[in-house]
């Protein structure tokens, strides 16, 4: 068998969360494999215990062996149930547990340490907590991290970082370069689009955001459904105060009533997007009563 690490996570059922900083692993050396509790790990050395709670200890050097899999811990998995389950404020304090509990191995690639951290960035994103989530990425150290996804992903909180400081011309800049590769994921490109159009809202270029806005609840509508929701009503804030849509909703039902204006399109693209949000993209909430009022305005069919 080749040389090397290769980290496998599997599901560890029936185990008690208690003593959860021990993770439980299986080593392979040669054509054995032993299922042991690791205390502790660097880049040349592992300490381990062949029982759970047990007082011998036992090293090895890490050249010696040709594979760890580590089990997924309980503390883990019940993390990321409340993530899965949306529960962003109370996953980010359980993997926050999690990260602690495994730091002793934080160096072992794909450790749960390592991968907690990652997973409390994405609570900070997806609860628009930017300001903890900078705090949090200038202490986190990604190189443990095995799956290209989320090695692509910190290159995006970039992105988050300049909607945090408001640097909109850089972070267009910034979307432009990132939409040319062609790494993403669909809800890594919603993000893209989605922090660019807000950069756009910023430098006052409401149609090229719009543009932008559209893209991010396109993109991947179902893994992204808080940026799908973000954009459909950035995209309805951005119809209700532009000038020429508000000239036209003043001139509805009028003699001067121009269905071939840009506001007058712009108006029935709104009308559009309410009913898209009614159907869809709100996830079963409410259509906001500031942008329910664009349904009046709906064309009659010819």
């Amino acid at each position: 068998m080749k040389k090397g690490l290769m980290i496998t996570a599997a599901l560890m059922a029936g185990a008690s969360i208690e003593a959860a900083e021990l993770a439980e692993v299986v080593l392979v050396t040669g054509e054995d494999a032993d299922k042991v509790f690791l205390i502790a790990a660097s880049e040349r050395l592992i300490e381990y215990t062949r029982v759970k709670g047990g007082l011998n200890r036992h090293r090895m050097l890490r050249a010696e062996i040709d594979a760890i899999y580590l089990y997924e811990p309980p503390l883990f998995a019940e993390a990321l149930e409340l993530y899965e389950g949306r529960d962003y404020a109370g996953a980010r304090e359980k993997f926050a547990e999690c990260r602690e509990a495994y730091k002793a191995i934080d160096e072992l690639p794909g450790n749960f340490s390592t991968l907690a951290g990652f997973y409390m960035l994405e609570c900070c994103r997806k609860m628009r907590d930017l300001g903890t989530l900078k705090e949090l990425l200038d202490d986190f150290q990604s190189g443990p991290l095995t799956r290209e996804v989320h090695k692509n992903q910190e290159k995006v909180y970039i992105l988050w970082d300049a909607v945090r400081t408001e640097g909109w011309s850089r972070l267009v800049g910034l979307a432009d370069e990132f939409l040319e590769d062609k790494e993403w994921t669909g809800e890594q490109l919603a993000q893209i689009y989605f922090c660019k159009g807000q950069a756009l809202e910023g430098l006052d270029r409401p149609i090229e955001a719009l543009n932008s806005f559209n893209g991010a609840f396109t993109a991947d509508r179902a893994a992204s459904e808080g940026i799908t929701r973000d954009a459909a009503l950035a995209c309805l804030r951005i119809y209700k105060n532009h000038e020429e849509v508000q000239l036209a909703i003043k001139l509805w039902g009028t003699e001067d009533e121009d269905p071939e204006s840009p506001g007058y399109l712009m108006l029935q693209e709104a009308v559009s997007l309410c009913e898209l949000w009614k159907k869809a993209l709100g996830g079963g909430q409410p259509l906001p009563n500031e942008y329910a009022v664009f349904l009046k305005y709906k064309a009659k069919e010819i």
